[in-house]
């Protein structure tokens, strides 16, 4: 018996690997993270409401946005990096189940005092999402709305391609991505005095986060609170 217990358990385990809820790695059923993923880069509050960084941790210059704040359960760094990444180009969609739980905690912790009328995601480019088939922040924004009474709506739409921005500097991306968002043609009456929720996966300099915002404002929205499972951070020396 314990032979055929074994032997069903190896065939399970092929057919149905048990993975981490994080990264997606292939791990043993009693688990449900790996062990590179046990000890994540936690953001610790107090957080810099500018940047989204711990306080104590925070080097931004605290230049004004249009978002009103952004928040993240983690810094993108550490075994955060092939996280997102296999969760953006790995297939691996099921990852939004964990990080957007995560988001929708570290909301409920720095945004309690708000009432969002709506939740919204930075969107893709058609050919983009077509490819991947899925938009990873769409996917964030529907799991998070599971936790908050919001309904998830796609206002935005891309307009122009930016092209590839994680090695630009903060000046080429904030250049890059003026104009290559729009509000939804269906969306631009009917948001005078909103309450936004914008998600996104990573906020690396804001630039994508900010042009969003402006153009919901643009169009009526009193208010946009950002939050993405993680941000990037110049570690002070």
């Amino acid at each position: 018996m314990s032979e055929l217990k074994s032997a069903l358990s190896a065939l399970s385990k092929a057919i149905f690997p048990n993975r981490c809820e994080l990264c997606g790695e292939v791990i043993e059923l009693d688990e449900t993270v790996c062990s590179d993923c046990k000890n994540p880069p936690i953001i610790k509050a107090p957080l810099c409401e500018f940047c989204g960084a711990s306080k104590d941790e925070c080097n931004c210059k605290k230049h004004k946005n249009e978002y009103k704040q952004i928040v993240a359960p983690y810094y993108y760094k550490d075994t955060l990096v092939p996280a997102i990444h296999r969760f953006k180009n790995g297939d691996m969609p099921f990852l939004a189940n964990k990080l957007g739980d995560d988001i929708a905690k570290c909301i409920s912790e720095h945004y309690s005092d708000l009432a969002f009328d709506m939740i919204t995601f930075v969107p893709l480019r058609n050919f983009h999402e077509r490819k991947r088939g899925f938009n990873q922040s769409e996917l964030l924004a529907n799991r998070v709305s599971k936790h908050i009474n919001a309904p998830v709506i796609s206002l935005l739409k891309k307009v122009r391609y930016t092209g590839v921005q994680h090695h630009k500097s903060a000046m080429e991306r904030k250049a890059d991505i003026f104009g290559a968002y729009d509000v939804a043609d269906d969306y631009k009456n009917g948001l005078d005095g909103k309450t936004i929720l914008l998600i996104d996966d990573v906020k690396t300099t804001g630039a994508t986060l900010n042009e969003c915002a402006k153009m919901l404002k643009i169009y009526g929205v009193k208010a946009v609170y950002c939050s993405a499972v993680a941000i990037t951070n110049n570690e002070k020396n």
